[in-house]
């Protein structure tokens, strides 16, 4: 079966799964996808400087109190975190309301937390890993990096701000660097499924998938319910040409739609065009109103239309 090129089609890199606890001991945490608007080049005066400004603003802002009401009776933890910095505003209740306020997706307001948190303790390792995170999350792993370091500087015995590290390097193509934070991951903590995941990802981004497939299974052994370490072996296997296989996870990690748009974009990898639109056709009916999703059929519809010899019937070349 022809090789393909890879494609990444959900959030297999588990980026944000941990945060820190006061002691150093990595909890499982949500991945926020808000992103700011593009940030400006510095110009002149140099990129230290626009990242003050950037923080002093993020600081500064401050949702209306209506928003922030209903915020805080969807997440209660946020309201009591609020509750204990205005009492007590030490740098780890900040950091504890940065942590609230990232679950609650409310990403600018969790950066000021840290920010402030990290001035009022510049050891609190924790808060410079949420600043990475956020960074990073946002889309800017350049500027991420240098907290991301901060916090591994502060706690080296930190399994989750290697893991943080780890990603940052992967987004900044930096594979070789990543795979060897997340190593020192698992060397500090060998549960550490969300490392060993990254690993799977970090080989599978570069195509190698008997090593990646591999990992992902020793990943799933150690948290069977980690949908991204399942997607990434379905992935690995369709790297290899086991289509079967990759089904049959695509399948397991429990979302109809999901299951039917990754399927499309491995065929796609594959030059199967009307296979690919068959999927992504099947995915759009299971799940209405995901725009791209539709898109994506019509383009594959139009490509098995301009390239009708593309594939033969077992979809081989």
């Amino acid at each position: 079966m022809r090789q393909f090129g890879l494609f990444l089609v959900a959030t297999l890199l588990v980026a944000g799964c941990v945060t820190v606890r006061p002691h150093g001991v990595a909890r499982p945490s949500t991945s926020p996808t808000a992103r700011p608007a593009p940030v400006p080049p510095a110009g002149e005066e140099g990129l230290s400087s626009y990242i003050q400004k950037i923080r002093a603003l993020s600081l500064q802002a401050r949702p209306a109190r209506v928003e922030l009401d209903t915020v805080e009776r969807r997440y209660p933890g946020l309201a009591e975190a609020l509750a204990d910095v205005s009492a007590n505003p030490t740098a780890e209740n900040r950091r504890l309301a940065g942590d609230a306020y990232r679950a609650a997706n409310i990403l600018d307001q969790a950066y000021g937390q840290y920010a402030q948190a990290s001035r009022l303790d510049p050891r609190n390792a924790a808060a410079w890993d949420g600043m990475a995170r956020i960074w990073r999350d946002w889309g800017f792993p350049n500027l991420a990096l240098p907290d991301a370091s901060r916090a591994v500087f502060h706690a080296p015995e930190s399994a989750a701000v290697h893991n943080t590290l780890g990603t940052v390097l992967h987004a900044l193509d930096r594979a070789r660097e990543a795979r060897a934070e997340f190593e020192r991951a698992l060397a500090l903590d060998r549960q550490a499924s969300y490392a060993l995941n990254n690993l799977c990802y970090s080989w599978l981004s570069e195509g190698n998938g008997t090593v990646a497939a591999e990992t992902c299974q020793l990943a799933l052994a150690l948290a069977p319910d980690l949908a991204p370490a399942r997607n990434n072996l379905a992935l690995a296997y369709a790297v290899q040409g086991d289509l079967k296989s990759a089904e049959r996870e695509f399948a397991s990690a429990g979302n109809p739609a999901a299951r039917e748009y990754n399927l499309g974009i491995v065929y796609m990898g594959q030059r199967r065009f009307s296979a690919a639109a068959a999927a992504f056709t099947r995915a759009a009916a299971l799940q209405p109103g995901l725009h791209l999703v539709a898109e994506r059929a019509r383009q594959a519809w139009r490509l098995a239309a301009a390239n009708p010899n593309a594939e033969d019937d077992d979809g081989r070349r």
